[in-house]
């Protein structure tokens, strides 16, 4: 027998965690969440900043860095419910599960409603390995389960070059992902301007 759930009934079912991964989804206009390793390095930026979501997620050092066995389980039980969708694009909301975010998200006032939509933006278009380069950098305390730290700081230097190049972190913290002092980093190469975004006053 299978029972069914209205919206309104699963809406009102949600946690705090549900919610934070529907508005995470959501931003950046139902843009994909391309894979685990982004989606959970997303949601730990997210609960960094916003510490019931972080308390919620329970991250712990693993394989990739940062890891939330809630998280995937909440992102499992959302997509059975038919909210999220699962495919090799990544994850993205379904009809149902716009109609449902739209129902919940005054759960998140707007300055961190924004905080989800900078921290998407910021990560959403990196490599994997770019992204795990900021993290493991940021983040240290993360990766002493990691299966790819070495890797990674082997390439920290053009990874960080990319990252400034793209207009995602600041010269300073640039050099800091490279592990290089200022004048060091800037006798690797001449490097362009970069843009820096408004994700710095949440990162600073």
């Amino acid at each position: 027998m299978t029972v069914e759930f209205t919206l309104d009934e699963i809406a009102d079912s949600l946690s705090d965690l549900d919610v934070a991964i529907l508005h995470l989804l959501h931003a950046g206009g139902n843009s994909a969440v391309r894979g685990d390793v982004i989606f959970q390095k997303e949601l730990f930026l997210l609960g960094d900043y916003i510490e019931r979501i972080g308390d919620d997620a329970d991250f712990v050092p693993h394989i990739f860095g940062p890891y939330s066995e809630s998280a995937e389980v909440a992102l499992d039980e959302l997509v059975s419910l038919g909210l999220v969708r699962r495919s090799e694009g990544g994850y993205t909301l379904t009809p149902d599960g716009v109609s449902v975010w739209e129902k919940v998200c005054s759960v998140f006032p707007t300055d961190e409603s924004g905080a989800i939509d900078d921290f998407k933006a910021f990560l959403n278009d990196l490599s994997v390995d770019e992204v795990l380069l900021f993290v493991y950098v940021t983040y240290p305390e993360y990766t002493k389960e990691s299966a790819r730290l070495r890797d990674i700081l082997q390439k920290r230097v053009p990874l960080s070059a990319s990252l400034y190049r793209k207009g995602k972190v600041s010269l300073e913290k640039a050099a800091f992902l490279a592990g290089m002092n200022m004048e060091s980093y800037l006798d690797y190469r001449e490097l362009p301007p970069g843009l820096c975004k408004g994700i710095f006053r949440l990162l600073s």
